[in-house]
């Protein structure tokens, strides 16, 4: 098996490691206890970091929750609105779109025959 390497920080650098004295199965071996030292580091390193997350919280008298925008049921708090949104364009037959997404059916055969969606764009009241 591999040789035992000392335990790295940050500031060391590795030697050069040389894997050809390997056979594929020794290689193996080494990808999967590399991985797994891999995640048992991950989840250290990500516990720790949550708990210096919620100290630094704490310490300005705020929650988790709070400092990762997760105040609303465990979901994101957005910037802008969600659900219907008032429409923005208005086709000959009455037909209203936002603007998201893609064009609606209604729109695309006139933009087909060369109309803009601005031709459809909503006159705002001043």
């Amino acid at each position: 098996m591999a040789k035992a390497a000392p335990a790295a920080t940050s500031k060391q650098t590795h030697p050069a490691l040389d894997f050809a004295g390997y056979s594929l199965p020794e290689l193996f071996s080494i990808k999967s206890d590399i991985e797994s030292a891999i995640q048992s580091r991950q989840a250290e390193e990500v516990q720790a970091l949550r708990a210096k997350v919620a100290e630094t919280a704490q310490t300005f008298g705020l929650s988790v929750e709070e400092v990762m925008g997760l105040s609303h049921g465990g979901r994101r708090i957005t910037k802008h609105a969600r659900g219907k949104q008032p429409a923005k364009y208005r086709g000959p037959n009455g037909e209203e779109w936002s603007g998201r997404g893609p064009p609606p059916r209604w729109m695309k055969p006139y933009l087909a025959k060369g109309k803009t969606k601005e031709d459809f764009l909503i006159k705002q009241a001043a």
